[in-house]
């Protein structure tokens, strides 16, 4: 048996100010890092043996609370970075309705349709994800794995394992500031989703995308 944590980065700097950031770096607030000490403390009671990142800082020092509670090294992967969202990049919510109505419709009616203007379509980033994940998956068969990533990556991971496409990605929630969502997969085939988006360790401290996101 294999089994997958994957945990959502904690709040970031632009989750604050509401901007979108897609591939852009922004560090941690101190509610994110706050978040990121209970979710390594949740994820203590796990016997995780691998640890790996997105390259994006966010994601990154959400891991490295975790890595240094249990001393275990990091693999970063670029391939775990959220969706590169092009010429959206840095912009506030109410900026991208203004600035980009048509692309930012799709966003908002039907995400899995999406692709910001410049930047990389959501089914595109899913490809991405999927196979950075079944590349992790199977070069540590029989191994519990943490995976510190991003909103988007979490969802459309969400989606394989609740047997939705990610054209359709809508149809899946959003997922909490350092969430852990966890997957198992057997020796014979298959996989069997556990929890999605769990935040309840958070408590007080729990934080979501705006509802404009």
């Amino acid at each position: 048996m294999t089994t997958l944590y994957l945990i959502r980065h904690g709040q970031s700097e632009s989750n604050l100010a509401g901007v979108f950031t897609g591939q852009s770096d922004t560090i941690l607030t101190d509610l994110g890092l706050r978040q990121a000490e209970r979710t390594a403390e949740y994820l203590s009671r796990f016997p995780i043996t691998r640890i790996y990142s997105s390259s994006l800082i966010r994601a990154r020092q959400t891991a490295e609370v975790f890595a240094e509670r249990v001393g275990l090294p990091i693999v970063e992967s670029d391939d775990l970075r959220e969706l590169y969202a092009g010429l959206w990049e840095g912009h506030s919510y109410p900026e991208l309705e203004a600035l980009f109505p048509e692309t930012r419709r799709v966003w908002d009616e039907h995400l899995g349709q999406a692709r910001p203007d410049g930047g990389e379509s959501i089914v595109e980033l899913a490809d991405r994800v999927y196979r950075a994940i079944d590349r992790i998956l199977q070069e540590n068969r029989g191994e519990q794995i943490a995976v510190f990533t991003h909103a988007t990556p979490v969802r459309v991971m969400g989606a394989r394992w609740m047997g939705i496409p990610p054209s359709e990605l809508e149809r899946v929630p959003w997922n909490g500031n350092a969430s852990v969502s966890i997957a198992e997969y057997p020796d014979d085939g298959g996989f069997r989703m556990v929890q999605y988006a769990y935040d309840e360790h958070q408590g007080k401290d729990a934080t979501i995308l705006p509802t404009n996101a």
